[in-house]
């Protein structure tokens, strides 16, 4: 249904027309608050208000039914209880409106009953093809259109800052704090229940429009005093098709910052997955890697949110790392010296010119070394002379200028300098002037003047740090699209072959008895054979005269428990390593066959408990690799240590799919083992390049076959070869 909104989305942000369906003439009922704020925000387009029994509201001619109205209105708004809704739609839908706004509560949010109303809305979406927002949201506005469709107090000054909330209470916040500190605001839009209408569909509305944002129109935005953006904040409870929003979050962020707000990082917001892999990339970890790609900014809370809108809708990114600190106390100046690094920037060197213009001008006390310290005493003339000296540094990317309130500090005076300077030198400008009512008029100043305010240097240079961030990944992305990864046409059928036999293993009853499907260590190396991985020999063993042939064929031998109920053998004491002789192999044949018995007894009759030797790789070193299935995002790929380090060094890299080489290079570098795999203090490097060749075909694999989870644990690489040692699969759900 993506693809049919985009026009209607059109009357749902700038309508000609709109009808409000239960308007009131009861003032404090939302039906008479949103026809209000309609006329009190100077929208010009006609608005026709319907109810039964009215003749006037507000000043304006009212209609007692949908049908009576004189026009097909481009936006119907409903404040109506729940029960009525349905009906109402299908009468808006007849006449021909498009798009529609449901302020009533008591849908999904109240249970089954309010469930099965809203699927009736999708309905009757998909049926008549309609944009509906909502249900149970707080509206839309649009300042520029001089459009306030909500039933809230709304901040109607256009700018170029747009959020899309999936909270009413956090919207009527922000139209609040962006009034007090006068940031613009362009369209806002909350989701309520976003039965329909949900993010990444304005998202992708957004990015079909993006190139109207015409070049005339970022630099009238600068002569304003506005960054050169159009940021979009986020703040989402869920995400309804993780693929597509990433999709046009991702070319949205090449142009404009994208910054979101959202909370399920507590364990208790997770849902636990069978294998290590799943486990390790958790909901939220996943999360945080598919924002990381799509070059979204996650932020902390509320004021993290709050405080990145006020940056990215006044100040451009820096063009790189290197800040100047500018503060009349030297405490704060030193601990900002420390922020820095933690959020990613340099103090920026300053050059013997700019060195000799601060001694020269500023007292013998001041420190003339970053940070600068004009000292407590400073006037607005002292601060001036530092600022210009700084920004006037080309080593210089961007500034923060701290100012805390003595007796004799020029508060309005320094901020306005502060002002005229970052105008004339153009480069990022952020302050924190520390303290309360005293530095409040500073503050005014800074606001009116589109200078970003913190009260204290923590803040600004963390908004800083993101915004650099962000600056960082435009300047990585590469050009091309991702390109799938080739693997041979051999291993390409062996998939199709795969399939195909997963599939007649799925009909054959198991599913029914477990709806994910394990298959056993044997089924899975087996698989991982074909599809092109080097796996040890290994078999299954119905007698202790197998495994003596297999010892006596391929030397040292790891004793395992075969079973697709255990999925975690170590957790079992179900690995016996190093068998080198028969006697070792005996002692440990005996524990593994009473381990086995044990296990039969535990599990249900269905379950089948193995005992599987395979050929001991001898040294190497261990790592994880395995693809896991989020519900949101799909396919993501993981890779860390591995073996007993999984749980104990939590080194995890996570990567959606699809990836090509290059970024598989990249992942596995970013990792705490690669500098053992590189060749650690003269140690011979090992076979990095099998290890690429091994994560590309399992990812390639991974896409194409219908498993839930695959992961090797242990993948052993060593001086010649990535060894696939011990695979587990799941199977998808049917």
């Amino acid at each position: 249904m993506l693809a049919q909104f985009f026009p209607k989305l059109q009357t749902l942000f700038s309508p000609a027309s709109i009808a409000v369906v239960g308007a009131s003439r009861d003032e404090t009922k939302i039906g008479h608050i949103v026809v209000r704020n309609l006329l009190d925000g100077g929208y010009n387009g006609a608005i026709f208000p319907i109810n039964p029994v009215a003749t006037t509201i507000a000043g304006l001619t009212t209609y007692a039914d949908y049908h009576d109205l004189p026009k097909t209105p481009d936006l119907a708004i409903i404040a109506l209880p729940a029960a009525l809704v349905v009906e109402v739609v299908t009468a808006i839908a007849q006449k021909g409106t498009k798009s529609i706004i449901i302020f009533s509560a008591g849908f999904k949010e109240v249970g089954t009953e309010g469930a099965a109303l809203e699927e009736k809305l999708v309905a009757l979406a998909e049926e008549y093809q309609l944009a509906i927002l909502g249900p149970n949201c707080l509206g839309l506005i649009n300042p520029a259109a001089h459009f306030n469709a909500t039933f809230g107090k709304a901040h109607l000054t256009p700018g170029n800052l747009r959020f899309i909330l999936q909270s009413g209470a956090l919207a009527t916040s922000l139209f609040d704090w962006a009034a007090s500190a006068d940031v613009g605001l362009g369209t806002c839009v909350t989701l309520g229940n976003k039965a329909v209408v949900s993010e990444e569909t304005i998202l992708r509305q957004w990015y079909e429009t993006r190139k109207t944002i015409s070049s005339h129109t970022r630099r009238r935005q600068e002569k304003e005093g506005l960054s050169r953006y159009q940021p979009i904040g986020l703040y989402l409870e869920s995400i309804s098709n993780g693929r597509e929003f990433l999709r046009y979050a991702k070319e949205i962020s090449h142009d404009d910052p994208i910054f979101i707000l959202k909370p399920g990082k507590s364990s208790g917001a997770q849902k636990a997955m069978q294998s290590h892999t799943g486990s390790l990339a958790g909901n939220d970890t996943v999360l945080d890697a598919a924002l990381e790609q799509a070059g979204i900014i996650r932020c902390a809370g509320i004021e993290d949110m709050f405080d990145l809108a006020r940056s990215f809708a006044w100040e451009d990114a820096p063009a790189g790392p290197r800040v100047a600190l500018v503060s009349n106390a030297g405490g704060p100046a030193v601990m900002s010296a420390d922020m820095l690094a933690e959020a990613g920037l340099t103090l920026a060197p300053l050059s013997q010119k700019t060195h000799d213009i601060l001694v020269d001008h500023l007292p013998r006390a001041a420190a003339v070394v970053n940070p600068v310290d004009v000292l407590g005493d400073a006037l607005a003339d002292r601060y001036a002379t530092a600022i210009k000296a700084v920004l006037a540094e080309k080593t210089v990317d961007a500034l923060v200028v701290i100012l805390t309130p003595q007796l004799m500090t020029q508060i309005e005076a320094t901020a306005k300098i502060i002002a005229e300077l970052a105008k004339k030198y153009g480069k990022p400008v952020v302050c924190a002037f520390m303290g309360g009512n005293t530095v409040a008029i500073g503050e005014s100043v800074l606001n009116t003047h589109k200078i970003p305010s913190f009260r204290y240097p923590e803040r600004a240079i963390k908004a800083l740090g993101h915004m650099w961030w962000w600056q960082t990944w435009r300047q990585k992305q590469r050009t091309e699209k991702v390109k799938p990864i080739k693997i041979s046409t051999k291993i390409s059928a062996a998939i199709a072959r795969l399939v195909a036999e997963l599939e007649k293993q799925k009909q054959a009853g198991r599913v029914a008895l477990n709806p994910r499907v394990a298959l056993n260590p044997i089924e899975s190396n087996d698989l991982l054979k074909k599809i092109g991985l080097t796996v040890p020999p290994s078999a299954a063993c119905a007698s202790f005269s197998d495994a003596q042939k297999f010892l006596q064929k391929n030397g040292a031998a790891v004793l395992k428990l075969a079973s697709a109920q255990v999925l975690h053998k170590s957790d079992q004491g179900g690995i016996i390593t190093n068998i080198i002789s028969s006697d070792a192999l005996k002692k440990a044949w005996d524990v593994m066959a009473k381990k086995v018995t044990e296990l039969r007894r535990q599990k249900d009759a269905t379950a089948t408990v193995q005992i599987q030797i395979q050929k001991q790789i001898v040294g190497g070193l261990e790592i994880i690799v395995g693809v896991t299935t989020d519900p949101t995002f799909g396919k993501v790929l993981m890779f860390g240590a591995g073996g007993v380090m999984v749980e104990l060094m939590k080194d995890r890299h996570l990567h959606l799919l699809p990836l090509d080489r290059e970024t598989i290079e990249e992942l596995v570098a970013s990792s705490a083992i690669f500098p053992l795999l590189k060749g650690f203090r003269g140690a011979k490097p090992l076979a990095l390049s099998k290890l690429y060749d091994l994560i590309a075909r399992l990812a390639q694999a991974a896409e194409q076959l219908p498993v839930a989870e695959i992961e090797i644990n242990p993948v052993i690489v060593t001086a010649d070869e990535a060894w696939a040692v011990d695979g587990k699969v799941i199977l998808q759900n049917l």
